[in-house]
């Protein structure tokens, strides 16, 4: 069975809220899945301990450089991931650094910089919901700037579909 997923991110990959914003907003998002035909399977916070890839799953399709516009691949990308993580290739990949040198010119960059195609994040908090219809495909500014209102903090989402 294939799932649906809105991942609300903070901004910064290393930034928390505190529990009681998170389950606020956890609440905010739910209710935005509360109109005639709208539903979601569930809302969740969910806390990492450590800084955690956030994918899009299937809609992830290549990595681009930002400096070279060269194509780095999601293999690549994966590989790196996987070798960060000692070889675990389950869960949530976590990634305690974020720098990287990209394999096409050499360029230091960090992992949030490059491009990808198909939403990724890096988080230590997300905001989860799951297996959602709706009226409108991905939150709106004026939802995502709510969200950061009752967080404390600046969010983005990544849609993913598994």
């Amino acid at each position: 069975m294939s799932e649906l997923y809105i991942r609300v991110i903070p901004m910064d990959p290393q930034w928390q809220p505190t529990e009681e914003a998170a389950a606020r907003a956890a609440d905010y998002v739910a209710a935005l899945f509360a109109g005639p035909g709208d539903h979601v399977e569930s809302v969740k916070p969910v806390f990492y301990e450590r800084t955690t890839l956030i994918d899009s799953g299937e809609y992830l399709e290549d990595v681009v450089c930002p400096r070279c516009a060269a194509s780095i691949g999601v293999d690549w990308f994966w590989d790196l991931l996987i070798a960060r993580n000692g070889g675990r290739r389950i869960g949530e990949p976590t990634i305690d650094e974020l720098g990287v040198s990209v394999p096409c010119c050499g360029a230091a960059l960090t992992l949030p910089e490059l491009r990808f195609d198909g939403p990724v994040g890096f988080a230590r908090f997300e905001v989860s919901a799951m297996n959602w219809t709706r009226h409108a495909w991905d939150l709106s500014d004026e939802e995502l700037a709510a969200v950061g209102n009752i967080l404390g903090h600046q969010v983005t989402q990544v849609p993913a579909h598994y």
